[in-house]
C-alpha cells in the first residue's frame, strides 16, 4: 500500500473525527502547526474572511437554453455543463459570508436544472423517451410553475460569495441565484408570505397532502419512464425487508457482480461519444428511526426531494425512508398487523408507501458474525446494513445515496445530486485517494487543476494504483490498465461512475489516529495489517451497487466489521473501486483567522498526525457551514438555517427575513 510523503503524512481535516458515542473518554490535545505545502503565500495582506470580496457571477453562469421558451436554469444540462479548470488568471476572490440579505427587488425566476428532454440531441445521447409525472397537484409537474421551486437573479455587483473550501464553478454548482425560504418551500407547503415584496413568486395552489401517495407517484413515474433505463422494473414489489434464508448464505456468492471478462477488468470507461445510453438509476435513502418528529421543515425537505429528484426526472432518482424500530417490542417481521402498526405510528400517511422498516434483529439475522448489535447504537454502529440489503431488495439501481435527515439543502436537488455524481465519474483514478485526503481552497490552491498538480508534486510515484492487498478478500473491481500509475496518463477511471463518494474528506485513520481506527473485526490481517480509509462523518454518502454487494458478501463470509465510517471507504479500497471525496462548497464564519490559518488547520501538517490539533480548532467547529466533526457541535449552520427561515429557538417566526442564501448544504440542523 502506497505511503503518503513527510509533507503529506498528517495533514489534518478540522474533524477529530472521533465516533460520538466514545468522545468523552478523550482527552483533547493541542498540537503547533506548521504551514502545510499546499498552500500558495497569499499576495494580500489583509487577515479578516469577511473581507467583501465575492465571486463574479459571470464566471458562475452556466450556458443557457437555446430556447426562449424553456423556465430559465442554471443550465442547459448539468452534464453538459463546462467544468474545467479555468485560466491561471482567474481572479480567486477572497472567502466571504457576505450572503445576500434580502431577496426584495431581485428579479424571480423558476429554476430549471433539467436536461432538454425529447430534444433532437438528448435523444442522440439517450435511449428512449422522457415521459412528464404526475405530482401532488395531479397534473404533471414538468413545466408546472406549481410544482417547480423559484430561485432570484444575483445582481453581478452581489454575487454567491466565495466559500473558503470547495467551489461553485470547478464542480458544476454555480448558477448566478440564490435561495429565498418561500420561493425554495412554498411549492411543498409552506404558505407563509410575511415579507413577500413585489418580485416575490406567486402563492402556488394548495394541496391535500395527506391524501398524497409519494410511492404511488415514483412507482408509476418510473413504470412509465422504464423504456430509458438499463435496469427493468417488473412491476411493483412490496417495499419490505425480509430474513434471511438458507439460500441467501449458500449462495452469497451469487450476490457480488463481477467482470464478465479480463478485458473488462482492464476497460477505460472511455466510450464513443456517438453510443446511445441507456441511464441508470439512484436510490436516494433517507435515514430515520421511529420517535423521530416529522416537523413542517421535515415534511418540507422529504417532499422537495421526491418532487425535484424523481418526479421531474422521469423517475432518474427514487427517494426513500429507511425506518429503524427501536422498539423490540414490536414484531414488525413476524406480524403483518404490527408492521402496519408502526407505519401507522411512527410515519406520516403520505410517505408510508416510501418507507420501509427495519430493527436491530433483522440485522442480526443477516450479519450474525459481523460486531455487536446493540439495540441503542446498532444504527451508528451498523449503519451501511440496511443499505446493503436494500441493494439486494432492489437491485434496479445502480448508486444508492444515503442521507440523514438533519440534512439540508437550499438549492435544488436535483441539481446538486447530478453535480456530485456526474463531476465524480469526470475524475481520474490516479491520485484519486491522494487528493481526496485534502480539503480543496481555491482562494489558497487556485484552480482544481493546479491543486491536483501539487497533490501530484507530493506523490510522484503515483499513489495507490488498484487494489490494496487485503489477506481473505479477492478484489472484485477492475485491475488498472498499467502495471505503474507513471504509466497512465491521468485517463484510466475517466468516465467511471463512482464506486463512493463522500462530500467531506477520506483519510487514512492509522496515521490520523482516529479513535476507532482499530475498530477492525475479523480480517485475516489482523488490527495493524488490514488496509484501511475512513471519513470523518457520512451525513450524505453515496455507494455504488458493486460496493454495497462487496461488502455484504464480506460480512456474511467474514464476519468483517468496522465503524461506518470505515466500512465502505476500506471496503473500496481493498477491492480496488473508485472513491471520490467531492469539493462541496463550505464556509466558515469567523473572522479572527486569516483564510491562509483556517486551510493549515484543516489541511494540518503537525508531526503528530492528530486531527486538527484538538482543542485548538473548538472556534472554527461552531463557525463551519458543514459539520465533518464528531467532537465538536457546531452552531453556525443552524443559527444560519434559522435565519433563513425567519424563526427563532422556539420555531416561531420572528420577522419577515428574505434572506437568500446560495445553493449550500448545511448540517446539523436541530430542532426545527
Amino acid at each position: 500500500m502506497s505511503r503518503r510523503g513527510d509533507a503529506f503524512s498528517s495533514r489534518r481535516v478540522l474533524v477529530a473525527s472521533i465516533f460520538t458515542l466514545f468522545s468523552l473518554s478523550l482527552f483533547l490535545w493541542h498540537f503547533p502547526l506548521r504551514q502545510s505545502s499546499l498552500i500558495e503565500q497569499p499576495n494580500s495582506s489583509s487577515s479578516r474572511i469577511y473581507d467583501l470580496y465575492i465571486e463574479d457571477s459571470r464566471e458562475h453562469e452556466s450556458s443557457k437554453h437555446d430556447e426562449p421558451s424553456r423556465n430559465p436554469g442554471p443550465s442547459e444540462s448539468i452534464e453538459e455543463q463546462n467544468i474545467e479548470s479555468p485560466s491561471s488568471e482567474f481572479d480567486f476572490p477572497r472567502p466571504s459570508t457576505n450572503f445576500q440579505e434580502s431577496a426584495v427587488n431581485l428579479p424571480f425566476e423558476l429554476y430549471d436544472p433539467y436536461p432538454d428532454y425529447n430534444s433532437k440531441a438528448w435523444k442522440k445521447k439517450w435511449h428512449g423517451t422522457h415521459f412528464s409525472c404526475k405530482g401532488p397537484r395531479g397534473v404533471d409537474v414538468n413545466g408546472n410553475a406549481d410544482d417547480t421551486l423559484g430561485a432570484y437573479k444575483l445582481p453581478a455587483d452581489a454575487s454567491t460569495p466565495a466559500p473558503i473550501f470547495g467551489s461553485f464553478k470547478e464542480t458544476g454548482l454555480g448558477s448566478g441565484y440564490c435561495f429565498e425560504r418561500h420561493a425554495r418551500n412554498s411549492p411543498y407547503g409552506d404558505d407563509d408570505i410575511r415579507g413577500n415584496g413585489p418580485s416575490s413568486r406567486p402563492q402556488p395552489s394548495s394541496v391535500d397532502w395527506e391524501s398524497v401517495d409519494w410511492g404511488q407517484l415514483q412507482n408509476e413515474c418510473a413504470l412509465l419512464n422504464q423504456n430509458r433505463f438499463e435496469e427493468k422494473r417488473s412491476g411493483i414489489s412490496p417495499l419490505m425487508f425480509r430474513y434471511p434464508e438458507a439460500d441467501d448464505t449458500q449462495h452469497v456468492n451469487s450476490t457480488l457482480i463481477l467482470p464478465e471478462t479480463q478485458l473488462e477488468r482492464r476497460y477505460i470507461h472511455r466510450r464513443s461519444a456517438d453510443s446511445k445510453k441507456y441511464k441508470k438509476r439512484n436510490a436516494i435513502l433517507l435515514r430515520t428511526y421511529d420517535t423521530k418528529d416529522y416537523t413542517p421543515d421535515n415534511m418540507y425537505h422529504i417532499r422537495s426531494m421526491v418532487n425535484e429528484l424523481s418526479l421531474h426526472s422521469g423517475g432518474e432518482y427514487e427517494v426513500f425512508l429507511v425506518v429503524q424500530i427501536i422498539d423490540l417490542e414490536k414484531k414488525i417481521f413476524s406480524d403483518p398487523k404490527a408492521y402496519q402498526e408502526a407505519l401507522d405510528n411512527y410515519v406520516p400517511r403520505e410517505f408510508h408507501n416510501i418507507s420501509i422498516l427495519f430493527n436491530v434483529p433483522l440485522l442480526e439475522a443477516w450479519y450474525p458474525k459481523a460486531g455487536k448489535h446493540d439495540p441503542n447504537n446498532s444504527q451508528q454502529v451498523h449503519m451501511t446494513q440496511p443499505l446493503q440489503l436494500f441493494s439486494l431488495l432492489r437491485p434496479d439501481f445502480d448508486l444508492y445515496w444515503q442521507l440523514e435527515l438533519d440534512v439540508r439543502y437550499t438549492g435544488h436537488h436535483f441539481h446538486h445530486m447530478e453535480a456530485i455524481r456526474q463531476w465524480a465519474e469526470k475524475q481520474p483514478r490516479k491520485l484519486s485517494w491522494e487528493r481526496s485526503a485534502y480539503f480543496y481552497s481555491p482562494y489558497i490552491h487556485r484552480t482544481w487543476k493546479d491543486f491536483c498538480s501539487k497533490v501530484q508534486g507530493i506523490f510522484p510515484h503515483g499513489g495507490i494504483w488498484g487494489a490494496v492487498p487485503t489477506t481473505g478478500i479477492d478484489p472484485v473491481g477492475p485491475s488498472p490498465p498499467t502495471s505503474d500509475a507513471h504509466e497512465d496518463n491521468s485517463e484510466w477511471g475517466v468516465g467511471e461512475p463512482a464506486d463512493f463518494i463522500n462530500i467531506s474528506p477520506i483519510v487514512d485513520p492509522v496515521q490520523d489516529h482516529m479513535m476507532f481506527r482499530n475498530w477492525v473485526d475479523n480480517y485475516p490481517d489482523g488490527k495493524t495489517k488490514t488496509p484501511r480509509r475512513a471519513g470523518p462523518v457520512t451525513p450524505l454518502i453515496a455507494v455504488s451497487k458493486r460496493l454495497l454487494r462487496a461488502m455484504h458478501h464480506s460480512q456474511v463470509v467474514l464476519g468483517t466489521h468496522m465503524m461506518p465510517e470505515m466500512f465502505p471507504e476500506s471496503s473500496a479500497l481493498q477491492h480496488g473501486m473508485k472513491a471520490v471525496a467531492f469539493p462541496e462548497p463550505t464556509y466558515v464564519d469567523i473572522n479572527d483567522q486569516t483564510p491562509e490559518e483556517i486551510e493549515s488547520i484543516f489541511n494540518d501538517q503537525s508531526s503528530t498526525g492528530m486531527w486538527n490539533g484538538g482543542s485548538n480548532n473548538a472556534p472554527l467547529a461552531q463557525h463551519i457551514s458543514y459539520w465533518w466533526s464528531a467532537w465538536f457541535k457546531p452552531e453556525y449552520s443552524n443559527v444560519l438555517y434559522r435565519k433563513w427561515l425567519g424563526i427563532d429557538d422556539e420555531g416561531n417566526r420572528t420577522d419577515d427575513s428574505r434572506l437568500c442564501l446560495p445553493a449550500i448544504t448545511l448540517h446539523p440542523i436541530k430542532g426545527i
